[in-house]
């Protein structure tokens, strides 16, 4: 397993980290085709293999994914860097308070490692949610300020808010098909060292191979997206030919590629979900993968030829909170 800094904080963490979105969540099949104890050992698969970093938010599976998430941690017996989010609701300076205890709660731990702001809130001014922030990270409740899904302009916003604080971290939607952040938003975050946390890097399972034209998914956040049409599958099935050709040399799955597409390149991490133990190793796995500028040239030129995918923005936010 590979390593970078999170931020300026000093804090190595690992390139693969597991994402908890899955946990406790029925839209993705939790208690159906797979449960808390499957989970549990999700987690404790991938420390194992190396991932220290593990991502949760106070939305996922209504709360039940941070006590997953918390469990899982007691029973590894090791130190994990545990990140979660505080929804947009919440943004007032007490509500930012408020839902930090609760989680602190569902979690079972003193300290929170890294808080984030899940979503902007056009609403509430940053500067009492940033209040709320540095506060908790003065009273020792949290280590380390994040963003997710902000744009360059309201990361601006968020860092000038701070006063004592600096921002580590902006978890967005990045992987092979959604690309759009790479013109402005990924250029700021290194040039400010704010580490780039990116979410769906296998856009939802499409970059696994697993799913062609011939086998569309039938989960139910999956049937929603664009990107699982069973024409939009066969449009890019020569990346995924290309993912598997370049995932061979590397002795590699085609998720693995996919993944280390993002993570070859310096200040990402892939927050890769996990519903079990199996998925966590291979995910983990791809943390040792290193593709080559010309793998990386291909696979960008290639899937730049297909588009953006445009995943209905609504359902993919209702879905992952």
């Amino acid at each position: 397993m590979r390593y970078t800094e999170l931020g300026k904080t000093g804090v190595s963490v690992s390139v693969i980290a597991l994402g908890a979105w899955q946990f406790g969540a029925r839209e993705w099949g939790y208690g159906a085709s797979y449960s808390m104890a499957d989970c549990v050992e999700a987690v404790k698969a991938s420390v194992e293999a190396g991932v220290n970093l593990i991502d949760t938010a106070e939305i996922y599976g209504g709360g039940l994914s941070e006590k997953i998430v918390g469990e899982a941690v007691r029973q590894t017996g090791r130190e994990v860097f545990v990140a979660s989010k505080v929804f947009p609701n919440h943004f007032t300076y007490n509500g930012v308070l408020k839902a930090c205890k609760r989680s602190l709660e569902r979690l079972g731990l003193k300290t929170i490692d890294l808080y984030q702001l899940h979503f902007p809130n056009p609403v509430i001014p940053l500067k009492w949610t940033m209040r709320a922030m540095e506060d908790l990270v003065k009273e020792g409740k949290i280590r380390y300020i994040g963003v997710s899904n902000f744009s360059a302009k309201k990361l601006r916003e968020a860092q000038e808010a701070l006063k004592r604080e600096e921002i580590a971290s902006n978890q967005i939607r990045y992987n092979l098909l959604y690309r759009k952040v790479e013109k402005e938003l990924i250029p700021y975050c290194r040039k400010e060292r704010i580490t780039v946390l990116a979410y769906s890097p296998l856009a939802q399972g499409v970059l696994t191979g697993k799913y062609r034209h011939t086998n569309t998914p039938k989960n139910l956040v999956r049937v929603f997206g664009g990107a699982f049409s069973s024409s939009f599958l066969r449009k890019v099935e020569p990346l995924l030919n290309e993912l598997e050709k370049i995932a061979a040399n590397h002795r590699a799955l085609t998720a693995q590629a996919a993944l280390a597409w993002i993570t070859s390149r310096e200040g990402l991490v892939a927050i890769a979900g996990a519903k079990n133990r199996v998925q966590a190793l291979e995910n983990a796995k791809a943390g040792d993968v290193v593709l080559t500028t010309d793998e990386i040239k291909r696979l960008s030129e290639l899937a730049e030829t297909y588009g953006k995918v445009h995943f209905t923005d609504l359902l993919a936010r209702l879905f992952r909170g």
